[in-house]
């Protein structure tokens, strides 16, 4: 009876094991072999596909290295095929997502809005072929399972801070991701025709691994000038070069130094109160990066802080601890603010548009005082970009609302999304590459690839306009292999 019941009780934890370990997410990519999809999209209240987009995945492993770099050839050579300009979106996933599917609504929402960019009468016009890259790494080590399977694994889950934090590190210090980051850039900007216009984004921890993965060449580009030549005037503003049209870092879970030293050299290298390289925007919401944050890296500072390895420095006035900067993220630490957004004005009248695509339409080039708009074209709020905090230079510290983003995520969607249309146009102007295009459905250069569709449909009741897929990717509906 004793051993009957040892082996039973033996049999039932293998079994409890094999039923949480059927959660946890192997260190492996998940779109190999793939090259760039294309999605036909229809615009809300139209029967026809107006134009396409193309979606490419670059993976990344554990200790930050490419899976494969043939992801990287692929989608170079992609961009290369679109036989125009291209509006280049690439973006770096958080904590708690990856580049499958079916683990979080990530990929599902980036898609989304590209979409939205590809519907957009101000992108249509200017000719541009829209294009995403995901750059995936493994920032969620739980699978989505069953809501059972998914209650019970939600402590490893949320346990899995540190290690999410210290991969995003080493990723951000390796190589390839900066690699591809610039080969992206550089190939969209050299080698495809008219004016392209690149768009780099990351959250959580991937805004982590993008702002410390472009320092050192942000750095580089800053400092680095070309000899001046006789009888050549140049101001201070003509040798600023930008690495990309828009540095978007969201609800970063970065320490803020990291933050400080680049505006630091941006205070010292470039104008103040121009136009922005970097925005990063931060919602007065997000707990994350705003309350568990701060007490993890207490926790693991406080050794450093009673060595007295953390200096004082001075600023306006009043001596601030450097043990500050590394447990507070730049968003939820006021020494480095630049702006808000303010609520202006609220309405039920018909704008004419819907907000996304009127904030595309704002004046471009404008950074003081822009004013914008999110909700429904039936039901709306604007807002203005204010100047509030210390923080004057080109790298810019947006605080908003819980309106605008509801906590650390998602940040893909109504009135984020709303608000990124209005900051590319802040900082990019996509007409200027307007050209007679045939815009239309193409094949790929490459052969046969995956095909796909989304619908833009507006709900009458709101007046809101909903991306909806009409067949998901080969990807997105086999589950991974383990």
């Amino acid at each position: 009876m004793n051993f009957l019941s040892r082996t039973g009780s033996v049999g039932i934890v293998r079994c409890a094991l094999a039923f949480l370990l059927a959660g946890c997410a192997a260190n492996q990519p998940y779109h190999l072999g793939e090259a760039p999809t294309e999605t036909a999209v229809t615009p809300a209240g139209d029967a026809t596909a107006k134009d396409i987009y193309r979606l490419g995945f670059i993976e990344f492993d554990e200790q930050g290295d490419f899976w494969d770099r043939d992801q990287l050839r692929k989608t170079v050579q992609a961009i290369r095929d679109t036989g125009r300009g291209i509006l280049l979106v690439t973006y770096i996933h958080g904590w708690q997502n990856n580049s499958n599917s079916t683990d979080a609504a990530d990929v599902g929402q980036f898609r989304s809005l590209l979409a939205r960019l590809t519907a957009d009468q101000t992108v249509q016009m200017s000719g541009l072929q829209v294009f995403g890259v995901y750059l995936g790494w493994r920032g969620r080590v739980v699978h989505k399972v069953n809501p059972v399977v998914d209650a019970l694994t939600w402590v490893g889950k949320q346990a899995s801070f540190y290690s999410r934090k210290n991969a995003a590190t080493r990723i951000s210090s390796s190589t390839p991701i900066t690699e591809a980051i610039f080969t992206l850039i550089k190939t969209a900007r050299r080698d495809t025709p008219g004016n392209s216009r690149c768009v780099v984004i990351g959250h959580s921890f991937g805004a982590l691994v993008l702002e410390k993965a472009l320092a050192q060449a942000l750095v580089g580009t800053l400092l680095y000038e070309e000899p001046f030549a006789p009888g050549v005037e140049k101001s201070r503003a003509d040798r600023v070069f930008k690495p990309a049209d828009l540095i978007l870092l969201v609800n970063s879970a970065a320490e803020s130094i990291y933050a400080k030293e680049l505006i630091d050299m941006y205070r010292d290298t470039t104008p103040l109160r121009g136009g922005p390289h970097v925005i990063m925007i931060s919602s007065d919401a997000d707990t994350a990066t705003g309350l568990a944050f701060p007490i993890g890296t207490k926790l693991s500072n406080a050794p450093k802080l009673l060595s007295g390895s953390f200096r004082k420095y001075h600023e306006d006035g009043r001596d601030t601890s450097q043990f500050n900067y590394f447990t507070q993220t730049p968003g939820h630490n006021d020494s480095v603010q630049s702006h808000r957004l303010v609520p202006v004005a609220k309405g039920k009248s018909d704008l004419g548009a819907d907000p996304f695509d009127l904030n595309l339409k704002n004046r471009a080039g404008s950074y003081e005082n822009v004013t914008l708009y999110t909700g429904t074209r039936y039901d709306w709020t604007q807002w203005r970009i204010e100047r509030q905090g210390p923080n004057q230079t080109n790298y810019w510290v947006l605080r908003v609302p819980k309106q605008i983003i509801p906590g650390h995520g998602p940040i893909f969607e109504g009135e984020s999304r709303d608000l990124m249309a209005a900051l590319f146009r802040l900082a990019t102007k996509p007409e200027a590459a307007e050209r007679s295009v045939p815009v239309r459905v193409r094949a790929s250069a490459e052969g046969p690839v995956q095909k796909t569709e989304q619908r833009l449909q507006r709900v009458e009741a709101t007046g809101e306009t909903v991306v909806t897929p009409v067949q998901p990717s080969a990807s997105d509906t086999h589950p991974p292999e383990h």
